[in-house]
């Protein structure tokens, strides 16, 4: 075990003495102010890896997914529930409130993208440059409910299971109606013949009484009907779970009519006669599934194992003007120098969006690209202190052009639950985005170099306009609130990562024979947010990069 340490120790000092320190520096895995010679090619391409599993929500950690797991799954989250919800306070239970239980959604989003790029040196000054890349993407995720009876008043209506159910309910809900019937035909007869009953002369002596308790049974009765369904009445897709606090309120309302309504000498409601079959079970993972994909009663999404795609990017150009170069025009020069020196470059880029943005009908989705067509500038400088250390510093903002996208549009602040029927034609007007890089270097060798880089980009939020109103599910006009979507655009992320490079381009300054490449790799990952919905990112780069004439005069 001693002499394979020994033999490993004596291999990395032989690498790091392979050739003497001549070369002030290799070009770094992160972006540098070189620009090429004239007539030089510079031919890279990469695999670039990415998983996502976790993100921040204003600088709190959570789930990918945490916009979509909350306390409940209510109407303000499914507007299907909405008229549940209502008909249940109209049937008595005022401060009801609609939920299918807890949602959670777990989710993990790979990212793969293979991005090619040519550049050519006009002049030493001047490098023209395109970059599209081959964008993969993958989603695992999971949608569960927690239904458990403190969490979730609402199933599956069971008359959607069998047909026996719609006759049962028809034949509670008629013990309704027969006793407000009964108790109309009862106070007619005592107006007529005060002797028809012995209970005549308390209906005569409360005839307003009566007649409100008729209208209460009576609408009762309705409110079941549209409630639970019976017959032909289909019902609410959910309604109460048995053994719910909201049947116990339900029941105790019957018991209540059943009391009114023996004071008049009305029997139909019999302590036997409770309400109609009631929710057995909490959403399973079937009726989930169901419920994201129902464009009728649901979400209208794709299924939440369709979220992968592959697809061009966004294509890129760019210009490379060097502005100052203490080190001249001479690149050879460059590679042997041992003193200090600096290097600022300005680069321009023109994003053409042909990448695919995220779909609407997907819960949790990723596109190749931004879509969005717009135009970069950014300052690269490289301060060289000797030749070991350099460090580079970036500085820049892309602003994207207005467009017309199609969205789902929710109708206030904090909904992230979207329908089908709220999608949109809506007008984005990105928000400048503006990104910072210290990417410091440290030279092994003329071969090897490592570094780390820390990284700051800023999204400001985008704006979102659209008009007019939408119809839910029900034919009810609901206003579409675009500004909502603002808010979600808005973030800030810092990340760090380490990278390594294996470059041939100081040997070849020197003469040797061989191929000018250099192959790196970088891991990048996310630290922290300051605002925002934002992803944390685990990134893994490997590039390949060759050159042509480099170091041609």
């Amino acid at each position: 075990m001693s002499d394979r340490l020994t033999r490993l120790g004596g291999f990395a000092v032989l690498v790091l003495m392979a050739a003497p320190l001549h070369a002030q520096r290799i070009l770094g895995a992160g972006e540098d102010a070189v620009t090429l010679p004239r007539g030089a090619f510079r031919i890279s391409i990469a695999g670039e890896s990415r998983m996502q599993r976790d993100g921040w929500r204003d600088g709190t950690l959570g789930g990918l997914a945490g916009t979509f797991t909350g306390p409940q799954l209510g109407a303000a989250q499914l507007s299907r529930l909405a008229g549940t919800q209502q008909l249940v306070r109209d049937l008595g239970v005022a401060d009801f409130s609609a939920s299918l239980g807890a949602p959670r959604l777990d989710a993990r989003q790979r990212v793969f993208v293979t991005p090619l790029s040519i550049e050519y040196g006009l002049a030493s000054w001047f490098t023209l440059g395109v970059r599209a890349p081959l964008v993969r993407t993958r989603t695992e995720a999971r949608l569960t409910v927690d239904g458990d009876s403190g969490r979730a008043n609402l199933g599956l209506n069971p008359i959607r299971l069998g047909s026996g159910v719609a006759a049962a309910n028809l034949a509670t809900i008629n013990a309704y109606v027969a006793a407000a019937n009964n108790l109309t035909a009862r106070r007619n007869a005592c107006q007529a013949n005060p002797g028809a009953a012995a209970e005549c002369p308390t209906i005569l002596a409360e005839l307003a009484a009566v007649a409100q308790l008729a209208t209460r049974t009576s609408q009762f009765a309705t409110g079941l009907s549209t409630l639970y369904g019976g017959g032909a009445a289909a019902g609410q897709r959910y309604v109460p779970r048995a053994g719910s606090a909201a049947e116990a309120a339900l029941l105790a309302r019957v018991d209540s009519l059943r009391s009114a309504l023996t004071r008049y000498g009305i029997g139909d409601i019999t302590p036997t006669t409770t309400l109609p079959l009631a929710a057995q079970t909490p959403l399973t993972a079937a009726d989930l599934d169901a419920l994201v994909r129902d464009s009728t009663d649901g979400f209208g999404a794709r299924d939440l194992s369709d979220g992968g795609l592959t697809a061009i990017g966004d294509l890129e150009l760019q210009a490379r003007i060097k502005l100052f170069d203490s080190f001249g025009p001479d690149h050879a020069e460059r590679f042997a120098s041992t003193g200090r020196g600096l290097r600022q470059t300005l680069v321009v880029t023109g994003r053409i969006g042909t990448g695919t943005v995220e779909r609407p009908d997907a819960l949790l989705d990723q596109g190749s690209g931004t879509g969005t067509d717009a135009i970069g500038l950014r300052s690269v400088t490289d301060l060289v202190w000797n030749r070991r250390a350099w460090v580079s510093v970036s500085v820049g903002a892309v602003q994207g052009f207005a467009q017309t996208r199609r969205m789902r549009v929710p109708s206030a602040d904090g909904f992230v639950f979207l329908e089908a029927w709220r999608e949109a034609d809506v007008d984005v007007d990105p928000g400048l985005r503006l990104d910072a890089a210290v990417t410091p270097q440290w030279m092994l060798n003329d071969y090897l170099g490592v570094g780390a880089s820390y990284q700051w980009r800023r999204w400001a939020a985008d704006v979102h306009s659209t008009p007019g109103t939408a119809a839910d599910p029900d034919g009810n006009p609901i206003p579409l609130l675009a500004s909502a979507l603002d808010a979600a655009t808005e973030a800030e992320e810092h990340a760090f990562g380490l990278n390594a490079t294996f470059s041939t381009l100081a040997a070849k300054a020197r003469g040797r024979d061989g191929l000018a490449l250099e192959v790196s790799y970088q891991h990048l990952q996310s630290l922290a947010s300051g605002m925002g919905v934002v992803p944390k990112r685990w990134e893994d780069r490997l590039t390949l990069r060759y050159y042509t004439r480099f170091f041609r005069r």
